[in-house]
């Protein structure tokens, strides 16, 4: 009996370790008549947005969200793909053509960034590295984000505004973050 437990204790505690993501704060969709509409790549890499407001001429982030729901081990999903009305379709170009992806109605009009981190370790040491694009949706425009092949540790990500029915690059913003130092806990505290 105490070999199962240890077997089970074992499976449990590696998990974590082998790919397993959770989506703990899940993204909802926006109501307004003015919604901005966004399509993502539902994979084993997820994306999240983070949101910002605009403080002294400088940003602070002030959430951030997953961009994909449920449970995802190992590449298996437990949402496959989430869809909304009124957004374009994938160019002929997109990435995103005949893939999972997650739709969602975002505010426009807001500072976002949308991205990912991930963790490389070796013997002695572990590396955080991300990769995020910012941009401000628009009003009623379609936007989709995925990242780009290339890369050791991380693949660039690219969000394209495709209301015109091309893969257009969004526009980045260009304001900086405002100061901050990281708390125990891993927080932003912004000075």
């Amino acid at each position: 009996m105490s070999k199962l437990i240890k077997c089970i204790s074992s499976i449990v505690l590696s998990l974590p370790l082998t790919g397993c993501v959770i989506a703990i704060s899940p993204m909802s969709d926006y109501s307004g008549n003015d919604a901005a509409k966004i399509r993502v790549v539902n994979n084993a890499s997820p994306l999240s947005i983070k949101f910002y407001r605009m403080s002294g001429g400088c940003l602070q982030e002030v959430d951030s969200k997953s961009l994909v729901q449920g449970i995802n081990i190992l590449g298996m999903k437990s949402t496959k793909s989430k869809y909304i009305e009124g957004i374009k379709q994938p160019p002929e170009d997109s990435p995103l053509r005949g893939v999972d992806v997650m739709e969602y109605n975002i505010q426009p009009g807001q500072y976002l960034e949308i991205g990912y981190r991930t963790t490389s370790q070796t013997t002695y040491t572990q590396t955080v590295h991300s990769s995020y694009r910012s941009f401000i949706p628009k009003a009623n425009h379609s936007y989709e984000a995925y990242t780009l092949t290339g890369g050791y540790y991380i693949q660039p990500v690219m969000i394209t505004d495709i209301t015109e029915g091309k893969s257009t690059p969004a526009e980045v913003w260009n304001v900086k973050e405002c100061n901050y130092t990281i708390s125990l806990l891993g927080k932003k505290e912004y000075k």
